[in-house]
């Protein structure tokens, strides 16, 4: 539909264009969190393109500041930004839905045409596992079982207090070690990414009381929401059980309220938690981050160190080991893992280069 028609005028701007465009078809069609995306990135372009020519006029605008744009996106800095391959694919695809979107109602407005047709996107680098060998599950475990004692207060009056009175030192009143060890625990036996594992609601959790988890030969999650839409049904290991029952009992209750439906919740004492008290997914990132931090800090040995634990290490670490228990099954690895990908599932299912050097050592 002509633009006129729509009751909007769009003159020779990129900053015009772009406020026309999002106005008309991003707003209320797309998720506030992909249209603050979509704003950025084509704000990206046209302060690149203002930069390079000292103007903003869309007319102006070619293929070859469209690959500029995009090579520069990618180069290190200070040349660059130094994005990621998949991060600049994605600038560029939202500048293509632009520019498409512009082309289909004023083509005058780009007398040179389609300025992204033809601009390649960046070719993506092999997709690398991240699993953690046996030898490192075996330490994670160890520390995730005394995350309690790193989450103790180290203050000199704590400890003298602590020990007039023989006992071990508190443990900050913000800290949930219990809530911890669950995630830890839930995230290796699930592979749950991070923000499918703060979506979670206690109703889920089947069985949900903590007497019955810790007799339980199974227990599940049900109707886990992931990426595409997809739903599944994930089960719990005995070690995740047992976690789950100790936090159920011992500190989820004192977190909740009448609007908690979240499985994991962030401590009750913290003024600026969400309502309800659904962690965020960046509150997991932080978690992760201080167990690589506190694992690495009591092993020297190299072989057995993580670097920067993230949460998507253990859910390779899960799609690796689900991979080797069913002989790569690629169906079950699909509905365990939430992925219709096949690029994303033989992911999983190539041992990381630590693991695979191993297995020349007996030939």
């Amino acid at each position: 539909m002509p633009l006129a028609r729509a009751g909007a005028e769009a003159p020779d701007s990129l900053t015009a264009w772009t406020d026309t465009y999002v106005a008309l078809a991003v707003v209320g069609v797309r998720s506030v969190e992909v249209e603050k995306k979509i704003r950025m990135h084509l704000g990206r372009f046209r302060e690149y393109f203002e930069r390079t020519y000292g103007h903003e006029r869309i007319t102006a605008v070619t293929s070859r500041d469209v690959a500029g744009w995009r090579d520069q996106l990618a180069a290190a800095p200070p040349a660059g930004r130094g994005l990621a391959p998949a991060t600049v694919n994605l600038h560029l695809a939202h500048l293509r839905g632009f520019f498409t979107w512009v082309a289909a109602h004023d083509p005058a407005a780009l007398p040179h045409g389609n300025p992204t047709k033809g601009v390649r996107d960046l070719p993506l680098p092999a997709l690398e596992p991240r699993a953690l060998d046996p030898a490192q599950v075996r330490t994670l475990k160890n520390v995730t079982d005394r995350v309690e004692r790193f989450r103790q207060l180290k203050g000199r009056r704590a400890v003298a207090r602590a020990r007039r009175e023989g006992r071990p030192p508190a443990v900050h009143r913000h800290a949930r070690p219990y809530r911890d060890r669950a995630i830890v625990f839930t995230a290796l036996s699930t592979g749950l990414r991070r923000a499918e594992l703060v979506g979670l609601d206690l109703a889920q959790l089947h069985p949900a009381e903590p007497d019955k988890l810790r007799t339980a030969k199974r227990a599940r999650l049900v109707d886990v929401r992931g990426k595409g839409g997809t739903t599944r049904t994930l089960y719990l290991s005995a070690d995740a059980r047992a976690a789950l029952a100790d936090y159920l009992e011992h500190e989820r209750p004192g977190d909740a309220d009448p609007q908690s439906t979240a499985l994991f919740l962030a401590a009750a004492s913290i003024a600026s938690r969400r309502p309800g008290g659904r962690l965020s997914p960046r509150s997991i990132n932080y978690l992760f981050e201080r167990l690589g931090a506190w694992h690495d800090g009591e092993h020297p040995d190299e072989q057995r160190k993580l670097g920067k634990l993230r949460p998507h290490d253990l859910r390779h670490t899960f799609g690796f080991a689900l991979a080797q228990a069913t002989g790569a099954d690629e169906y079950e690895l699909q509905r365990r893992l939430g992925h219709q990908s096949d690029r994303y599932i033989h992911r999983y299912t190539n041992p990381p280069e630590h693991i695979a050097a191993g297995y020349v050592e007996d030939l």
